[in-house]
């Protein structure tokens, strides 16, 4: 089946889930001729039926009407993953040799462990980004990584699929699949909450949303720029790798006032880029270390001074 759509003779395919992940990936699977789709299970009509016209193919039914197909692919959220692999298993609606999927990047594919009983290949392939419009995502899933774990016979026909669509796939360890979750989870959802965060503090500064975000745009970037070239150390700046802990404690004392859970993520991240300053003399660490670790920020005039970026 590896070489099904290369021979113009594509597998079929049922999508179980049709949200923006399971949308974006059927529509560009079946416009690339690579995939039949056959059936769309949804958890409303209204909702499939949408699904259904924006992939452009497959038959709206019911979990409890679907046909086997040689490719099934769950897309439902994580916490339903196992209630609908043990419906799936109870029915008819997956053939012996056929392959079980699902893209969650947090849980196993052995968490569809009871469809092997009825001689499924089980897999789970994680493209590592954000979808959060299909119709945007489908424009820009080339160069995606995504990671793959699962059974040998099933990830031979869905790493070709990914990779037909411009995917660099990548392998990953089942059992360690939180923590690989969690750490595309700050790099992605975390970093629009930390976005959100510094848009409120340039606000409650006076600067208008509408010209604080493109003024900061051009230093994120510049900020990821430096990453690439130098590593996360390398690319330090501010006042923690500078051991300005009088700006610290300032910018503390400020949030404090503001939000108190932006300042309790500011205080947080600030000892996470503690540990990065690595060229710090021992008395700057100690200071801006007496400022982060303390209950209650140490007086503003203390240590350094300078508030640059």
């Amino acid at each position: 089946m590896a070489n099904d759509h290369r021979a113009h003779t594509p597998p079929t395919m049922n999508l179980l889930g049709p949200g923006r992940l399971g949308q974006t990936l059927a529509r560009l699977w079946t416009g690339a001729g690579l995939i039949e789709l056959r059936a769309i299970a949804g958890r409303s009509d209204a909702g499939t039926r949408a699904a259904r016209d924006f992939i452009g193919a497959g038959r709206p039914v019911a979990l409890a009407d679907l046909q086997p197909a040689q490719l099934t692919l769950i897309a439902v959220p994580d916490d339903a993953l196992a209630a609908v692999a043990a419906a799936l298993a109870a029915g008819e609606a997956v053939a012996p040799g056929g392959i079980v999927f699902h893209c969650s990047g947090a849980r196993s594919s052995d968490l569809l462990a009871p469809l092997r009983a009825r001689g499924a290949a089980l897999a789970s392939v994680h493209p590592l980004k954000s979808f959060a419009r299909p119709e945007l995502a489908v424009l820009d899933f080339a160069g995606t990584w995504c990671g793959c774990e699962g059974d040998p016979a099933a990830l031979a026909v869905l790493r070709p699929l990914f990779q037909a669509l411009g995917g660099i796939c990548f392998d990953l360890d089942g059992s360690r699949k939180t923590l690989y979750h969690a750490g595309a989870v700050l790099a992605c959802n975390h970093l629009t909450a930390l976005m959100e965060a510094a848009l409120c503090s340039m606000e409650a500064a006076g600067v208008a949303r509408a010209n604080a975000w493109p003024a900061l745009r051009p230093l994120i970037t510049g900020a990821l720029e430096n990453i690439d070239r130098l590593g996360t150390a390398g690319a330090l700046t501010g006042p923690i790798a500078r051991g300005d802990a009088g700006t610290v404690a300032r910018q503390l004392e400020a949030f404090a006032a503001l939000d108190a859970d932006i300042a309790a993520a500011y205080r947080l991240l600030s000892r996470l880029a503690l540990r990065l300053a690595l060229a710090l003399p021992p008395e700057r660490r100690a200071a801006l270390a007496a400022c982060l670790y303390a209950d209650i920020p140490p007086a503003a005039g203390s240590g350094q001074t300078g508030e640059q970026a």
